[in-house]
């Protein structure tokens, strides 16, 4: 049985990538098949397709929330360029430090658990109602904004991992 067409507007992108690389808007059917076309000379889709995500309505920032071993070790707010949907930095955003608010470190977590990863940004959108996650990046920022209550989020992320390594008991097998 095939799968449900998924409703428009929609995000069609691929399954790995970064800096907002081919990551397309479709908002018509005729977007779309463009979208799909221009996709299918692409090495990276023949091989791994794309991901194709429901639109959620842009609000010109994102939440991108550092976790090291369970653990919230940094946060930081990705404002999107003037006229540009998308907030990544090569695509002239620009980010800042944040306090990411209890339910979105509850979900970042929750998000980091789901796939059973010990270091993970995860990348919230904000919504009427709270947040979703829009995606997980294992190679993630350690940039100094990205820092909580002025410390330094690669060191804070270190110590969360070697706890993590330390009460799993690899260090005493090694």
């Amino acid at each position: 049985m095939p799968f449900p067409a998924p409703e428009l507007p929609l995000v069609l992108k691929p399954r790995f990538g970064s800096w907002g690389r081919d990551v397309m808007l479709c908002r018509t059917g005729d977007e779309l098949e463009e979208a799909l076309a221009r996709f299918g000379r692409r090495p990276w889709f023949r091989e791994h397709g794309a991901v194709v995500q429901e639109l959620v309505p842009p609000q010109a920032w994102d939440l991108r929330i550092v976790i090291a071993a369970g653990s919230v070790v940094g946060a930081a707010r990705r404002l999107a360029a003037p006229g540009e949907w998308r907030t990544n930095v090569s695509l002239g955003g620009r980010s800042e430090p944040a306090e990411p608010p209890p339910l979105a470190c509850k979900l970042a977590i929750a998000a980091a658990g789901a796939i059973g990863t010990d270091l993970v940004g995860v990348d919230l959108l904000p919504t009427r109602t709270g947040f979703v996650v829009a995606e997980l990046n294992g190679p993630v920022d350690f940039r100094p904004w990205y820092a909580l209550e002025l410390e330094n989020v690669y060191d804070a992320a270190m110590f969360e991992l070697l706890r993590l390594v330390s009460d799993r008991g690899v260090l005493a097998a090694i």
